[in-house]
């Protein structure tokens, strides 16, 4: 799922309510006390620079100083609130946006486990908690200004993010079973790696190290959609990017994506989009040449 359908959310009739948004926040030195009231639905990051404040989460209720952090993995209830002259920012990302912005390598695992549970208040540096702020404002001027190339600007400052909570909060030696929202975090991850292999649902469940059957409901459960659902979707968001930004026969178009037989894709493609590759291409060139030659156009 790219980072543009979950910036700038659109509906289409029969499908699935769309995602939450990606959205940012900068505050500096309100005068009058500022807060969030969260209900789960997305991952939460709070960078407090300076000033105080509160977080509850659940049964826990603590004071807030900074510069620390707050972090809470969607699915988690509860509230911050921030004192009148206090600065820092906050971020709210959905699921399927966290997921293709974890960080790969041998690092993986690590940074996964260290965001699948709250971070409430943890001191960090001053120097730090700029940086990460620093950060969040980038992705709030991309958010704004929507300008081409924001999803990957976007999604390379997420993986920024993640990598510094990482590093900063010092997970306990004893790790945790990862929870089922890790999981999907994990599964869209490998998606953006391997989508192009062909990988089968087992595959996917293999190298997370979970059953096919809890790998479907916990995807399920979070995004609404089943595991090969969100494949095809995103690979069918990149075959468009293909068939309408590029000059690549569609029998080259099938080979980039990981198919052998390129009838096999556009009977694949025709049966998600309702056209063929073909009809798609000419249809995009027939709105090309309606708008060079529209009233508009003239001089």
């Amino acid at each position: 799922m790219p980072l543009q359908e979950i910036v700038a959310p659109h509906h289409r009739s029969g499908m699935p309510a769309p995602p939450l948004p990606i959205e940012a926040w900068l505050f500096r030195g309100a005068l009058s006390r500022s807060g969030w009231t969260f209900r789960g639905g997305r991952n939460r990051i709070f960078l407090l620079l300076s000033g105080g404040g509160r977080v509850s989460l659940g049964l826990a209720d603590l004071a807030l100083a900074g510069p620390s952090i707050v972090w809470t993995p969607a699915g988690e209830r509860g509230a911050v609130i921030f004192e009148a002259g206090a600065e820092g920012a906050a971020l709210a990302v959905p699921e399927l946006a966290l997921g293709p912005a974890m960080p790969g390598g041998a690092i993986f695992t690590e940074v996964r486990d260290a965001i699948a549970r709250p971070i409430l208040g943890a001191k960090i540096t001053l120097l730090d908690a700029r940086k990460m702020v620093q950060t969040v404002e980038t992705i709030e001027a991309e958010l704004r200004e929507n300008g081409p190339g924001m999803q990957e600007v976007v999604r390379h400052h997420l993986a920024l993010l993640l990598i510094a909570i990482w590093r900063r909060v010092n997970p306990p030696m004893e790790k945790p079973k990862p929870s089922p929202r890790a999981t999907v975090r994990s599964f869209l991850h490998l998606v953006e790696l391997h989508m192009r292999e062909q990988w089968s649902l087992a595959d996917y469940a293999g190298v997370l190290g979970v059953t096919p059957d809890r790998l479907n409901t916990a995807v399920r459960r979070a995004t609404g959609r089943t595991p090969m659902e969100l494949i095809h979707a995103r690979m069918m968001m990149e075959a468009e990017m293909l068939l309408d930004g590029s000059s690549l026969q569609i029998a080259q178009v099938a080979e980039a994506l990981g198919f052998r037989d390129a009838a096999y894709f556009s009977r694949f493609f025709k049966r998600l989009a309702g056209v063929s590759p073909r009809d798609r291409r000419a249809g995009l060139a027939s709105r090309h040449v309606r708008e060079e030659t529209s009233y508009a156009a003239w001089p």
